[in-house]
């Protein structure tokens, strides 16, 4: 019977030896104070299960719709929750693919306004000159400019499109007579490029300036109505520091430029001119002047050239920004049949420079742009120099 116990008691001691063994570290710690494991255990028992959150709503189909969002004004082409139509949906991820993709910037130089929508009002100042030099039989040097003519424009602009509309002031109150002029514009621009379209006419407003040795060679200013000029142009450039320069922040007023920063610019332009100077209708006091009979000289001809120029953003204060652009650039100039000239083959050049002053005042903005384009044409019996020069003021709200 002893033995029987002896025995019973050596595997109980096993037993529980074994299962001591297999305890891990920190329950052989606790074992050791069973009150601090029992008071632990008391406590957690007490403490309240943390409150469940409570379920947010989710729009319904219907307010996720993308046509009842625009109606409320809160679309937002970024955010993925909006229901479109299949084919509508895919150009919105297109969109903002291409958004991604074409406007990203260093947020340290250059930083987005947080606005879609621009609406602005600008009144406009330019003028034409040209410069013909006929070389054949003999040198006659001829300068001409246009009145500066004053134009009120609208232009609305939604994200990276722009469309906008000038208007002659004197035409409205039937100062011009038969002047014509007119002026269109189109813009598409993003951080890495832009292109531009650009139609100007211009009929009638013209004033002789120089002409030959008429007044001992010196500047005078005399009407002539014999002058036309009718001009198409685009202009598509690629900015090489696109990550930190924003020709945008100084002319299309999307951006702030937080730095300064500049870039080289790169790209093709393309424009059509015709000009036509008509002497038969040449004031009879200047005729004699003329080392040709009296004619009509018509120059219709298309330029195709590279540009490479440069731009630079002086950031004055978190306000003022000023820009200073120059796009030379060397252009092959084919002339029609229709031409003074007939149909050749000849190099030219074109030179567009601008400049802005853009003052910021949270979603207002005022501004200031000088722009000139200009062309030149030169061959064997003529040299002509056109160029087309704007000044505008502009206030506007961003929204």
């Amino acid at each position: 019977m002893k033995l029987r116990l002896l025995t019973i008691a050596m595997a109980l001691i096993a037993f529980y030896g074994t299962q001591a063994a297999t305890i891990s570290s920190d329950s052989v710690f606790l074992a050791g104070i069973p009150e601090v494991t029992a008071l632990s255990l008391a406590t957690d028992a007490h403490v309240p299960a943390p409150d469940s959150p409570l379920p947010q709503r989710v729009p319904s189909d219907a307010e996720r719709w993308w046509w009842n969002q625009l109606k409320q004004r809160r679309l937002n082409l970024a955010d993925t929750t909006v229901r479109y139509p299949r084919f509508l949906g895919f150009c919105v991820k297109v969109y903002n693919w291409a958004d991604k993709f074409f406007n990203s910037y260093d947020p340290e130089y250059v930083v987005g306004t947080g606005k879609r929508w621009k609406a602005r009002v600008g009144s406009e100042n330019w003028s034409d000159a040209y410069w013909l030099t006929l070389l054949e039989p003999a040198r006659l040097d001829i300068g001409m400019a246009s009145n500066l003519y004053s134009t009120i424009g609208a232009y609305l602009q939604y994200m990276a499109v722009s469309i906008g509309y000038s208007y002659d002031i004197a035409n409205f109150f039937g100062a011009n007579g038969d002047l014509k002029h007119r002026k269109y514009e189109f813009g598409f621009n993003c951080a890495r490029f832009n292109v531009e379209l650009r139609y100007h006419e211009n009929t009638g407003g013209t004033f002789l300036r120089k002409l030959g040795d008429y007044n001992k060679g010196h500047v005078f200013r005399q009407h002539f109505s014999g002058v036309s000029l009718y001009k198409f142009g685009v202009d598509a450039f690629y900015f090489v520091n696109n990550r930190k320069y924003s020709h945008g922040a100084a002319y299309n007023f999307s951006k702030f430029q937080k730095k300064s920063a500049g870039s080289i610019i790169t790209g093709i332009t393309f424009n059509t001119r015709k000009i036509n100077f008509d002497f038969t209708q040449l004031p009879d006091n200047l005729k004699p002047s003329l080392t040709v009979p009296p004619a009509n000289y018509y120059f219709h001809y298309r330029s195709l050239g590279a540009i490479i120029g440069y731009g630079f953003n002086w950031v004055v204060n978190p306000r003022l920004l000023i820009n200073v652009t120059a796009l030379p650039a060397i252009a092959f100039t084919h002339c029609y049949e229709d031409s003074q000239e007939g149909s050749k083959v000849m190099l030219g050049g074109n030179l567009v420079a601008s400049t802005s002053i853009t003052y910021n005042l949270g979603n207002f903005f005022l501004s200031i742009i000088g722009r000139t384009d200009c062309s030149i044409y030169h061959s064997n019996n003529y040299t002509i120099f056109s160029s087309i020069n704007n000044f505008s003021g502009n206030i506007g709200f961003r929204f």
